[in-house]
């Protein structure tokens, strides 16, 4: 009987991090990223987690205008092609500034995030952040807040799982 128990609460152990209505995206980094000459430099690879969630209801159901809220935690490793350098990112603290759909198949986010780089964190970095027929997703990091580190092309990864919340 203990032994059922320890199973029950240990399902429950998560209760106070319930998944808010919303879309959910996991998935991994894996990139090239090019030198100022457009020749591939360095491998990107890591994790990143992204949500879009509606809070533009108020009470009685009507929609208030706002803009969704938005999240994106990225950690991935950066080495060069020749396997020198090996270094670490995270982006987090991404704030939506806009949103959109340039077509059935694409979903643009625009915002902002604090990145780690080597003299620590940047933060307000403008970022742009597409998903793509829900399988790829892009993340262009603006190249004059962290000295063109990133190349000049966005970093590219699959959106390994989504998850849809409805309730």
């Amino acid at each position: 009987m203990a032994n059922q128990y320890s199973q029950q609460k240990q399902g429950y152990s998560h209760h106070d991090k319930m998944m808010k209505p919303g879309s959910y995206a996991f998935g991994t980094i894996a990139s090239l990223q090019n030198d100022e000459n457009g020749n591939p430099t360095w491998i990107v690879s890591g994790l990143y987690k992204g949500s879009v969630s509606m809070h533009n209801k108020t009470q009685d159901g009507n929609a208030t205008g706002n803009l969704a809220n938005a999240t994106l935690k990225a950690k991935f490793n950066m080495v060069m092609t020749n396997g020198s350098a090996m270094h670490d990112h995270r982006i987090y603290n991404f704030t939506l500034t806009d949103m959109s759909m340039p077509n059935n198949s694409t979903t643009v986010f625009n915002g902002t995030a604090t990145i780690t780089m080597r003299q620590g964190p940047v933060p307000d970095v403008p970022l742009s952040i597409k998903a793509m027929e829900n399988n790829v997703v892009s993340i262009w990091v603006d190249p004059t807040k962290v000295q063109n580190h990133f190349g000049n092309t966005p970093i590219f990864g699959t959106i390994e799982k989504l998850i849809e919340v409805h309730k």
